[in-house]
């Protein structure tokens, strides 16, 4: 399918300058890391409270993603955009835990980075999305929907889709990558497109990176705006 690789497939490309938020989360550093090593050049837009190692290939700029001039001047040169943005909770593995960032934080990155490409001539955006997001909702199990309707989840979700309107309608190459329930630990080389969020899926934050690099890496335009991603059940 045009615009599409195959799950774990990477293409070849030259190196590119990669303006990458929330690259002080877990997600965030694996991909940052990922990238690195593959000879791309990484601009991280971080808050002034979050900390990366020095590496060669990366620059770090301490900046808020929701001031418009900041996010436009952090874009310049860049060949691409990478959001691994979203609103954390208090616990992280508690639905019901209290919200600590901005209830419209990706919706407003979202507005500010399709100005910032617009401003730099930049077409390529990928953005971490979820699950259970726009048209994914049906593929949820029933109890999942119970939960993310019942807890805090559901103040997540509604940015989310606000975000996913956003990118979809800016005209440019831009994927939200959608996962289902996410684990921090390394890559395990399983990722797949799924079309069920089932009780007891997930994916590591590891397999999100690859894949957010890989997709970024494609040679054609995306033929799609959404991709939901899990893992392959282990073969025995």
């Amino acid at each position: 399918m045009a615009g599409q690789a195959r799950p774990g497939e990477r293409q070849q490309m030259e190196n590119r300058d990669l303006l990458v938020l929330g690259a002080s989360g877990h997600t965030g550093r694996r991909f940052v890391e990922m990238a690195l090593a593959r000879g791309h050049r990484i601009t991280a837009l971080v808050r002034s409270t979050a900390t990366l190692p020095a590496k060669q290939g990366l620059r770090v700029i301490v900046g808020d993603v929701l001031d418009p001039i900041t996010l436009q001047q952090a874009a310049q040169g860049m060949d691409g955009l990478v959001s691994c943005l979203g609103i954390r909770k208090q616990n992280p593995s508690d639905p019901w835990s209290a919200l600590i960032s901005p209830l419209d934080l990706t919706t407003r990155s979202a507005a500010n980075m399709v100005a910032a490409m617009r401003q730099n001539g930049i077409s390529r955006c990928v953005a971490i999305s979820s699950a259970g997001i726009g048209d994914s909702w049906p593929m949820v199990h029933p109890e999942l929907q119970k939960l993310i309707e019942t807890s805090n989840v559901a103040k997540i979700f509604q940015d989310l889709n606000t975000m996913e309107d956003v990118l979809a309608q800016s005209g440019l190459d831009t994927l939200a990558i959608r996962p289902v329930a996410v684990v921090d630990a390394e890559e395990t080389g399983r990722a797949t497109h799924v079309d069920r969020f089932d009780l007891g899926a997930k994916i590591t934050t590891g397999d999100i990176a690859r894949w957010m690099l890989d997709t970024m890496e494609r040679p054609v335009p995306f033929s799609h705006r959404y991709e939901m991603i899990g893992t392959k059940p282990l073969l025995g």
